[in-house]
């Protein structure tokens, strides 16, 4: 064992898996070419001198050399990896397969065939492997002399983490877990990755931002600004990729499970004594094949789960989907949805039609609705591709108008080391590719016999070498060792080894660019220590075995354990953001780069909490993407946006807006009541004897009268907080609003509350005992009474952005009308209910955290506002203070943007180094985003017509003005069709700066 430990490389990184090199030995000298090499030459010796026995002695011995050196040439010259003679019969084999098929009806028109012509073969019976479609599940028959073979798969699809981005320690969880899957696995497992190129017109978060634009009829600067914006997102969209990964299970009725029921194989004894006896199994049927084909889904499934990973199966269009996606990749897939065409009157039939890879077809069905009829149509009819044409290096496919040509590859060797979620590289290629990995696990029992007769003559050979004092191989001894160490692990069963098949098919539109596409494939192949070789005559087999039907044709398998296996692991591409929403930008970069979008309150990706912080040093880009979410909201319809503005950053996007926009100054005169009552008539429920006035002092109006009597640094005491309470009841009941007043009649809440002048009048007449601290909290209340000389609340939300600007208002009052405007967001959701949600920016939260009562109150709204609609953006440009002060804002917000920042404020983070790098680098416009649990490195979106009105960099805005102003003329704001113009004129700029 101290000699077994010597020989095996330690490695400081957990996630480096060792490839065993002795599987590939053992699969050289007992699977491989070696043994039957040397076979196939002493046969062919042995039979050449039996066969020239009567020739004289010279022509016996020439004849049996030439023979002998003829065949060694035959089976140990190589041509692209493979021996001459299996070179010789691949091509023998693509001169009988047929090379040009096409899409034919079932009843062809037989007249159209030239007399004695041979029919051309058609695409649905020679390369469509699937007979029937039903809820997701496909079937194919295959009848042969002695019955049928039944096959039946479905199709799940699998969404997960950016695994690569997590801990080390979270890594290694989910991989041994996935390592312990595979370790129980007894079936085969097929798992598609698909890399496509974002269709920009097509695009789940395109479309809902243009169907968005007729909400904003009444708005039509904000429609023209959308516009544009949507118009440079689909020119931008161009380069971006996007990765699914989908597992197929499959049964059949030729499976283990079927032939051995007991779970093992029958002896050769037992065998021989069924042939005499002429004993045959009886049939499986089909429904025994779909009770397997559940078992192993849920076998599947609740392991997938068990990863953290979100699993769904396919239904019938979306597998049809995935089948086009596969057998014509890179082309325009249908949607197979049936349309209802004009019926005629009094028909009974309803005329349909669905498009299909090869064209329309119209059918007649009894039924109005438009939805799956399984056995109306052909499946293959469907699925076939207009012409398929096979040549030696490329495979030709014709779906439709659209040509496509692919080229696949077979990986035949690996790395000695593979780092887990490797496969993800392949994708971050940007390559449009389809990468078939297919799984079969080997009886733990046969390997462990194999293994123990190749360490027999392993130690033989060293014992042999011992005694002629010959020098033992290097690799002799480690080769040894780990096959004790895998044949330990096999009959612990912690370990399994498994036949492992990854076909990776490139496609183009021209030949010209397939060929740049598979040269910069191998290239990034071998960067990995992937050695790869094309399917030469062989590209009809490579494209059957990346169909989705769990089955390898190829059968050019390498033999991996489990361990190794389990950095294959799929779906570590996760999806950042939801599938719609406000976009923010892109993750990824080059041509992998992926749109990423946010809706905090979407409903095909639930977000926990909607509320949203950014935090970063100052120039890094905080305010930029506040504003690209605020106008994102506004453009999609989704939500008003208030914003409590402290450096007037968002005065371009108002004057940009004019009058579908309102900004008031706080610094003058606050359009705000302090004491208006959060709550609305609907909050009062009659049954609860709860004080609803009481609470309102104790949680809100006491921490604005401190924010309003007191500094950073003090707090009210127990005896100001009594009288503070007092003096507040006897003022609100000078107004008719009492509690009992409230429980007797809700709409008592209605009416116009008391104001601060009506506030210290009350004071001055409302004795205490201290006459001192009354007297110091009239001289404070008089004091800052300046701020709210108008009275009653004279705002209303009535445009999409309304902006409150605190710029050139003392400091010490920014806590205090941080209160007022989130008490009257508050009120005006409790009064109004609005349909649309609410989006509230707090530009900088540092003055409000610096204040004890402020603290307080921003933390309690950050766990309550998620239930009146409104999504809480809370901005810092302080991120060591915020991370300490602001524990409970960040634990409350679902989503959260990490800017640049020192490196001892990362440090608190605990990030991966790759995350980190990002953050210490501190490039603007480079973040690090969590949405939920999931981590992304994010590039912020920049265009002209953001530019023009987000950027707060001086020089980039005295340029502009430059660019605008005319002689003789002042600046101003142009709108949003100037900034079309300047925009088409920047384009070639931001294009390059994305690739």
């Amino acid at each position: 064992m101290q000699e077994e430990t010597q020989v095996q490389p330690q490695h400081d990184n957990p996630l480096v898996k060792e490839v065993a090199g002795h599987l590939f030995t053992f699969e050289e000298k007992i699977f491989g070419m070696s043994l039957t090499q040397l076979l196939t030459d002493l046969g062919v010796l042995t039979g050449t001198f039996s066969l020239t026995g009567a020739l004289p002695l010279v022509p016996h011995l020439i004849s049996c050399v030439l023979i002998t050196l003829v065949a060694m040439v035959f089976v140990h010259a190589r041509i692209q990896g493979v021996a001459l003679v299996t070179w010789l019969y691949l091509i023998a084999r693509s001169k009988t397969i047929p090379t040009k098929t096409t899409w034919q009806a079932h009843k062809s028109n037989q007249s159209r065939q030239a007399p004695g012509s041979k029919p051309l073969p058609s695409v649905q019976a020679t390369w469509i492997p699937i007979d029937t479609l039903h809820h997701g599940i496909g079937c194919k028959i295959y009848q042969h002399k002695k019955g049928a073979t039944i096959r039946s798969w479905t199709a799940l699809e699998i969404e997960g983490k950016n695994i690569g981005l997590l801990p080390e320690h979270e890594q290694l969880r989910i991989f041994r877990r996935f390592e312990g899957f595979l370790g129980g696995l007894d079936f085969h497992l097929q798992v598609l990755s698909i890399t496509e190129q974002v269709d920009a017109q097509q695009a789940p978060g395109v479309v809902a931002q243009q169907t968005a634009l007729a909400t904003l009829s009444q708005t039509p600067r904000l429609r023209a600004f959308q516009q544009e914006s949507i118009r440079i997102q689909q020119q931008h969209m161009a380069s971006c990729t996007r990765t699914r990964h989908v597992l197929i299970v499959s049964a059949a009725s030729t499976d283990a499970v079927f032939q051995h029921p007991n779970g093992s194989p029958s002896s050769v004894r037992a065998s021989a004594i069924r042939l005499l006896r002429f004993h045959q199994r009886p049939p499986v049927s089909q429904a025994q094949v779909l009770d397997q084909l559940h078992i192993r889904i849920s076998v599947v499934r609740k392991a997938m789960q068990h990863l953290g990973m979100h699993i769904w199966p396919l239904q019938n269009q979306e597998a049809l989907q995935l089948f086009a996606c596969c057998l014509a990749p890179g082309s325009a897939h249908p949607t197979f949805a049936p349309e209802l065409l004009a019926s005629q009157r009094g028909s009974k039939n309803y005329k349909k039609r669905i498009l299909g890879l090869h064209g329309a077809f119209v059918y007649s069905s009894p039924h109005a609705r438009c939805a799956d009829e399984p056995g109306i149509l052909d499946v293959a009819d469907l699925l076939a591709p207009s012409a398929v044409t096979i040549e030696p290096d490329v495979l030709q496919i014709q779906a439709g108008t659209q040509t496509r040509y692919m080229c696949t590859f077979t990986i035949t060797g690996y790395g000695h080391h593979l780092l887990c979620g490797w496969m993800q590289t392949l994708h971050d290629l940007g390559l449009p590719l389809v990468v078939s990995s297919q799984m079969t696990p080997i009886d733990s029992r046969f390997m462990i016999l194999k293994l123990e007769q190749a360490l027999t003559r392993l130690e033989s050979q060293r014992l042999s070498n011992q005694k002629t004092l010959r020098i033992t191989r290097a690799d002799q001894t480690v080769e040894a060792n780990q096959i004790r160490r895998i044949t330990h692990a096999l009959a612990a069963r912690t370990l399994k080894i498994f036949d492992v098949s990854i076909t990776i098919c490139v496609h183009a539109s021209t030949m010209e660019r397939l060929e740049q596409r598979c040269r910069y494939l191998l290239s990034h192949l071998r960067d990995m220590q992937l050695q790869a070789r094309p399917a030469s005559y062989q590209h009809d087999l490579a494209w059957q075995s990346c169909l989705p039907v769990g089955l390898d044709r190829l059968q050019h398998g390498v033999k991996l354990t489990s361990d190794v296996v389990s950095t294959m692991l799929p779906g570590t591409g996760g999806t950042i953001g939801t599938p719609t929403g406000v976009f923010l930008g892109y993750t990824g970069s080059g041509f992998s780069r992926r749109p990423v979008y946010l809706n905090p309150w979407s409903q095909d990706k639930k977000i926990a909490n909607p509320h949203v912080v950014v935090i970063g040093e100052t120039g890094q880009g905080k305010s930029w993407l506040g504003k690209t979410i605020a106008t994102g909201f506004m453009g999609l319809g989704l939500a008003d946006v208030v914003v409590l503005d402290k450096d007037d950053d968002y005065l371009p996007l108002h004057e940009a807006l004019a009058g579908e926009s309102q900004r008031y100054s706080l610094a003058r005169s606050c359009p705000i009541n302090l004491f208006d009552i959060p709550f609305g008539p609907a909050d009062v429920d009659p049954d609860d004897p709860a004080d609803i006035l009481a609470e309102f002092f104790d949680n809100a109006l006491l921490t604005g009268l401190a924010l309003l009597v007191t500094d950073e640094e003090s707090k009210l005491s127990k005896g100001e907080e009594a009288y503070l309470t007092t003096v507040a009841r006897a003022t609100y009941a000078a107004c008719g609003i009492t509690s009992e007043a409230i429980r007797h009649d809700p709409d008592t809440l209605l009416k116009p509350p008391p104001t601060l002048a009506d506030f210290i009048k009350t004071m001055q007449s409302t004795p205490t005992s201290s006459e001192s601290m009354r007297q110091s909290l009239l001289e404070r209340l008089e004091k800052a009474s300046y701020l709210f000389q108008t009275g009653q609340t004279s705002v209303s939300l009535e445009k999409p952005l309304t902006i409150f600007s605190i710029k050139g208002l003392d400091s010490k009052w920014f806590a205090l009308m941080t209160y007022v405007v989130q008490n009257f967001l508050q009120r005006h959701r409790a009064l109004k209910k609005d349909d649309r949600y609410l989006a509230y920016i707090v530009e900088e939260a540092s003055y409000l955290l610096k204040h004890a009562a402020g603290q307080h109150y921003l933390e309690n709204w950050s766990r309550s506002f998620r239930k009146l609609g409104i999504a809480l953006i809370t901005l810092s440009q302080h991120p060591r203070d915020f991370l300490e002060a602001g524990q409970v804002i960040l634990s409350n917000a679902g989503t959260v943007f990490y800017l640049g920042m020192q490196r001892t404020a990362v440090e608190k983070l605990n990030l991966p180094a790759e995350l980190e790098r990002i953050l210490v680098e501190g490039i603007p416009g480079q973040c690090v985003v969590r949405i939920g649990n999931e981590y992304a490195p994010l590039s912020i979106w920049s265009n002209p017509v953001y530019r023009a009105l987000f950027t707060t960099d001086p020089v980039e805005r005295r340029a502009m003005r430059m660019k605008t102003q005319r002689p003789g003329t002042l600046p101003q704001a142009p709108g949003p069709s100037a900034y079309a113009g300047r925009a088409s004129l920047a384009m070639p700029q931001q294009k390059g700066q994305h690739t």
